[in-house]
């Protein structure tokens, strides 16, 4: 069956380190156009990646009848306009998280796209890696008991001024680039929404952003903790401790393409390392994704969840200033 042409709007920094060889290796759709507000930066990648075709805009990308879907690498400020320019020109569109600035931005661009009937997914990758899908089986069929507590820690550490990371107007922050996967995290494994937050932020003194971002957030009983950072050495680590044992994922989100991903189980037996074959969760997604539009099946992550994780990020940003509980 022919693969779906994607368009890709932007030359970032994210395409080139994470997207651009997978896509030369999915089932269901390939690079067919890249747009840059630089026609030069889009040739030379366009050029070094075999993608047929550049342009100097975004919109020359959107306006192109071959290109069959979109996807939008973009800064977190930029991807309410384009998600609804795509929208508008007709193309579905799989959008980097966090999908907007707050929920209400979210929430506009899920109905826009359900009233004109064009998918519009939140790439979060992690969800379609193997090791994850594999942790929450194991959760659901209760092998190890019911969830206590998940506890993640993200981190990295970028000085750098002039990344978008670190300019606030840009949805720039711990919160907004890690601290997203924290809060989905549990809500993967749960299956459920917290039911309130509570949050400490400490402000870089320079660029204005959080930094550091903890939270507690309440499942009724169940809790999830995290603490992201970027101003501290690179780590990631999630742990779900259980009445009956627990799951430690080693490096969760930026899984490595070239080695095993692993994952350690502890039950009322033993201890065991599970490892998974090289696998790389960003071509899963985008194959999940265009299969769902190629077939007209649902999308594998719903526009819901993209507005749920976006309500607890609008509600630890308020915990954080009030320094009370907040309900998402």
């Amino acid at each position: 069956m022919k693969k779906l042409k994607i368009g890709i709007l932007g030359t970032s920094n994210h395409f080139l380190k994470r997207i651009v060889l997978p896509l030369q290796d999915t089932q269901n759709c390939e690079s067919y156009a890249i747009g840059s507000r630089n026609i030069e930066k889009a040739e030379a990648m366009a050029r070094e990646f075999n993608i047929p075709m550049w342009y100097g805009s975004y919109q020359a990308v959107l306006d192109d009848p071959d290109v069959d879907m979109i996807y939008i690498p973009l800064p977190n400020h930029k991807h309410k306009e384009w998600v609804e320019k795509s929208i508008e020109a007709g193309k579905p569109v799989l959008c980097e998280k966090p999908l907007g600035m707050d929920a209400n931005e979210a929430k506009g661009m899920i109905e826009k796209a359900q009233d004109a009937g064009i998918p519009l997914m939140e790439g979060f990758m992690y969800m379609f890696h193997p090791m994850w899908q594999h942790a929450r089986d194991i959760i659901r069929t209760k092998q190890i008991g019911d969830v206590q507590f998940i506890h993640t820690a993200f981190s990295y550490n970028n000085p750098s001024p002039s990344n978008i990371r670190n300019i606030p107007e840009y949805g720039g922050g711990a919160l907004m680039d890690i601290g997203c996967y924290a809060i989905s995290v549990p809500r993967f494994i749960f299956g459920e929404e917290p039911s309130q937050v509570m949050a400490l932020q400490t402000a870089h003194p320079d660029f204005g952003t959080d930094m550091h971002s903890s939270a507690i957030l309440d499942f009724g009983g169940p809790r999830a903790t995290y603490t992201v950072s970027t101003a501290s050495q690179a780590f990631q680590k999630v742990d779900i401790v259980t009445s009956g044992g627990s799951i430690t994922l080693h490096i969760p989100f930026n899984t490595y393409v070239d080695v095993p991903a692993k994952m350690t189980v502890t039950d009322g037996i033993g201890t065991r390392d599970i490892e998974f074959p090289p696998t790389n969760a960003y071509g899963l997604m985008f194959d999940a994704f265009a299969d769902a539009v190629r077939n007209n099946k649902p999308l594998p992550i719903s526009g819901l969840d993209a507005i749920n994780n976006m309500k607890v990020i609008d509600a630890i940003r308020k915990s954080a200033e009030n320094h009370n509980w907040q309900k998402p």
